[in-house]
């Protein structure tokens, strides 16, 4: 039996579809992923005062607090990111100097050298997605996919996804299976937002090189969303540059510019 449900979350319309046993069992786990995904949502919003984030905003230098294993599990992957990419990934707002060398997790406990807000909406959707889609996959299903607006995540047989960007430019179908896919379309950002919805967290390119034009679009294929998430941020920020990171996570980006085309970075598909 498969049935397939959406809901507003994440700050989008985010699908899921699933596939596998009893109409019962399968509507079961589409309402435990749901679970896992608001989970993340409550504890990890930018504007809601009760979130862990409001609280470490409320930090004063030197305090610490304790916040969910979830936001511990993916402020820790976020700061990851940050390091090995150096600061080009940065869930730290740029105010006052901060960043996110100002940050010390140990486990859930978190503390502060200086007051900073942080800002994970560059790898929460893609952290909630993978965590339900890991609901799923303990349901037993045949085969189930998770879309939060474009970041998605899917297990069982080969699916095709179509890259369709805001600017002019040709389609282009990737093939996913037990995988992921995250973007950023630049174009449609400031079409939809005004601004762009990265930010390159270095005070200066690390490359002595000129830094290429910012690709109008990029997506990330990698084995988990919350990998593919905060990559498309850092392929954004670093280009080419980026390629050994995206390889180390056995991620592939697919690049668009008007001037260039399409193009690859990272691991060979």
């Amino acid at each position: 039996m498969q049935a397939e449900r959406a809901r507003p979350w994440l700050g989008t319309i985010t699908t899921i579809r699933a596939s596998g046993g009893s109409e019962g069992a399968v509507v079961a786990a589409i309402d435990q992923a749901y679970a896992a995904i608001a989970h993340v949502h409550h504890r990890m919003s930018f504007q809601s005062a009760d979130s862990d984030l409001a609280a470490i905003a409320r930090l004063r230098p030197g305090e610490e607090a304790v916040i969910d294993h979830a936001t511990a599990a993916c402020l820790g992957r976020a700061l990851a990111f940050a390091e090995a990419s150096g600061g080009a990934f940065d869930p730290v707002l740029p105010e006052n100097g901060a960043s996110w060398r100002d940050l010390r997790l140990q486990g859930v406990r978190i503390a502060v050298r200086r007051t900073l807000r942080l800002d994970l909406s560059g790898i929460a959707k893609g952290y909630a997605v993978d965590r339900a889609c890991e609901r799923l996959a303990a349901a037993d299903l045949v085969a189930a996919m998770v879309n939060a607006g474009g970041d998605l995540r899917t297990f069982g047989p080969e699916e095709t996804v179509t890259l369709t960007p805001s600017g002019p430019a040709a389609p282009v179908a990737v093939l996913l299976q037990d995988g992921a896919l995250a973007s950023s379309d630049v174009i449609g950002s400031l079409a939809e937002y005004g601004v762009v919805q990265h930010r390159d967290g270095r005070s200066a390119p690390s490359s002595a090189a000129a830094p290429s034009p910012t690709p109008a679009f990029v997506s990330v294929a990698a084995p988990c969303c919350t990998d593919a998430d905060a990559l498309t941020k850092i392929v954004l920020a670093m280009g080419d540059d980026a390629a050994a990171l995206l390889r180390a996570h056995d991620a592939v980006a697919y690049v668009h510019q008007p001037d260039r085309g399409w193009r690859t970075i990272g691991c060979e598909m």
